[in-house]
């Protein structure tokens, strides 16, 4: 029975001793020597006393020693908390204080770097690369499934972000269905494209770990000339690729997509942004043999909970891709603006998720948990915590979860309720339009308001040509009053999704 994460990956020890467990450029660690050092250096975590529980943070580039690292937390008792390696000091030292962090897990290069970022922090440093080995021995737990397994902080450059804290029960619940639903076995090729405290990152790692497939590791150099993944992807003849859609779209971009690219790929998902139907359509055309899978969810549901098989390759008129159906052991309320609450097909509202993969709340903020993680309003008989998405939903007559926006993104304009989603999706179908971002500058002066687009176009096309399509697709109220040809790359944060606060100030700097 597993009821603690790092059990998958010790019964597929077990099972596959000689595989690749993790691989990542040109370093790979077999699943029997990685069990090992994991086991060894728990226990030298435990030495610098670790207790159940604990939040131990590690501090390094995306490696092999990031999961011996994370691994090695868990089978200490402990609870993971990645930090980026590219963060400020103002950042890390409030990730640190956060997590009230006694121990931090740096490799060579990262302690350097920590040590020039924070000089007279009194964290004690535990260095994964100069551990000479010791104990391997197997561990017995304290911890229990209820136990916290992570601490997931949210990106962002600078400030406190908020940390969402995840336990064993929730990414067994959804792992589990996720092996089952893709099929996914030993045979398979898994990649992890995003960053490590991105909650993506889950999937790619424990669907891997519980079958005994193999983990490759994206690197961030790779993640920062996106183009030549497509070369990457084939050489380590990946099978399942999970990825933000806005990847989706540069490597359609990058015109190195050859129907011959992935004969091994069998599927491909998407989450964390808006699928765009045409970008979908055409990658469905170059690979008919592989699953493209549509899914949702926030970090505080712990990855996704539904997903929609995309079957036929979305048509010209298609606006919308379904995010899909409540996948088991999970359930939706739609609350509308009048706070009522329904699951009947038609429903339009603020999407509530409750079951057993949701979060804890945000660490050290209960002000913040108490505001999104709610009773669920149904009953008042147990505890039944329910998330607030914050995203408007409607649900159709066949019982899938239409996404139509963020709450926070939906604006007043000129007197006229506007969804920036609707008015995204419009304008990323429009005949000529690859790729769009759809921002609005809500300035205090009232001269300044307006709503801004930044569009690429396919070859053969001009602003003039698809200005005047954009106009009559929109009501006239809808039509961005800036419509911008990207010159360069769309701004990105590290996980890959649209970086809006950027793409708004290229927009709108010289209002």
């Amino acid at each position: 029975m597993v009821y603690l994460v790092q059990q998958y990956f010790s019964q597929s020890a077990q099972q596959y001793p000689d595989k690749i467990a993790v691989s990542c450029e040109d370093i790979s660690i077999t699943y029997k020597d990685l069990e090992l050092f994991s086991n060894a250096f728990a226990h030298r975590l435990k030495q610098a006393g670790i207790k159940p529980g604990e939040l131990v943070p590690f501090f390094m580039k995306k490696s092999v020693n990031s999961a011996k690292s994370f691994l090695s937390i868990l089978k200490a008792d402990g609870a993971y908390v990645p930090i980026d390696s590219n963060s400020p000091a103002q950042r890390l030292d409030a990730i640190l204080l956060a997590c009230n962090a006694r121990v931090l897990i740096v490799d060579n290069a990262s302690e350097a770097r920590f040590k020039e970022l924070l000089p007279n922090s009194t964290v004690q440093l535990i260095n994964v690369d100069t551990f000479d080995g010791g104990d391997t021995s197997p561990h017995e737990y304290a911890n229990l499934s209820i136990d916290m397994a992570y601490v997931l902080f949210t990106s962002g450059s600078t400030g406190t972000p908020k940390g969402v804290m995840l336990p064993h029960k929730a990414i067994i619940d959804y792992i589990d269905e996720c092996v089952e639903f893709f099929k996914i076995t030993a045979d398979d090729q898994v990649s992890n494209h995003v960053p490590l405290y991105f909650d993506i990152s889950t999937f790619d790692i424990y669907t891997a770990f519980k079958t005994g497939a193999t983990l490759h590791l994206v690197h961030e150099e790779l993640n920062s000339v996106l183009p030549l993944m497509v070369k990457w992807l084939s050489e380590r003849k990946i099978t399942v690729f999970f990825c933000v859609p806005s990847v989706l779209t540069m490597l359609h971009k990058s015109r190195r997509l050859k129907p011959e690219s992935f004969p091994l790929l069998k599927h491909v998902i998407c989450a964390g942004e808006v699928l765009p139907p045409a970008v979908t359509a055409e990658w469905m055309k170059l690979y008919p043999h592989v699953q493209f899978t549509n899914m949702y969810g926030p970090t505080e549901i712990t990855v996704t909970c539904c997903h929609h098989i995309i079957q036929t390759p979305p048509g010209a008129d298609c606006t919308n891709i379904p995010i899909g159906k409540a996948r088991p052991n999970m359930s939706f309320l739609v609350r509308a603006e009048d706070g009522s609450i329904s699951q009947a097909p038609g429903a339009e509202g603020e999407l509530l998720v409750r079951g057993t993969s949701v979060a804890y709340g945000y660490l050290g903020d209960e002000a913040r948990t108490n505001q999104v993680f709610i009773q669920n309003p149904l009953h008042n008989f147990y505890h039944d915590p329910v998330y607030c998405t914050g995203d408007l939903v409607r649900l159709d007559h066949e019982g899938n979860v239409l996404y139509i926006g963020r709450m926070d993104t939906q604006i007043k304009f000129m007197g006229y309720r506007i969804e920036l989603g609707e008015v995204e999706a419009i304008i990323g179908t429009t005949d000529g339009i690859e790729e769009s971002v759809v921002v609005y500058n809500n300035s205090p002066d009232e001269s300044q308001k307006v709503i801004a687009a930044m569009i690429s176009l396919q070859p053969g096309y001009a602003l003039d040509q698809v200005q005047a399509a954009i106009k009559k697709r929109l009501p006239a109220y809808m039509v961005p009053g800036i419509i911008k040809l990207a010159t360069d790359e769309f701004p990105r944060t590290p996980n890959g999704k649209y970086d809006r606060k950027a793409i708004l100030s290229l927009l709108c700097a010289p209002l």
